[in-house]
């Protein structure tokens, strides 16, 4: 999903792609936010990889008309995909990770990436 090098994955490439049309479309009756989170689950816990209180455990809520989200995740706002990939970068850095067989720094988690994106458009009332 990430990629690495010569390999980007899906997020950096959709990210992109996200900050290009930004650009494309920047015509003063339109303002655009992007914000970016990270979280893993590892032992039934999901923990916000984006916090400096990295033990605190989140809790899954249902809400009638927002749907299904993780309460007290944090989500950071950002203008380029290169601090996207920082975000990214320093949630990795945090993953739960332990030793197997096959891989001795395997991550033992599922790790979600969530892009948030808002655009608003100013309508004239005339």
């Amino acid at each position: 999903m990430i990629g690495y090098g010569a390999n980007r994955g899906l997020i950096p490439i959709v990210c992109n792609s996200i900050f290009e049309k930004i650009k494309a479309n920047q015509d003063g009756t339109r303002s655009f936010e992007v914000k970016v989170s990270m979280m893993e689950i590892y032992n039934e816990a999901v923990r916000d990889l984006l916090t400096k209180n990295k033990k605190s455990e989140l809790k899954i809520c249902e809400h009638k008309t927002l749907g299904v989200y993780v309460e007290g995740l944090e989500r950071h706002s950002v203008d380029s995909y290169d601090k996207i990939q920082n975000w990214i970068d320093r949630g990795s850095n945090s993953r739960s990770i332990a030793a197997t067989l096959m891989n001795e720094s395997s991550s033992r988690s599922h790790t979600i990436v969530s892009i948030n994106f808002v655009q608003k458009i100013q309508v004239s009332m005339e």
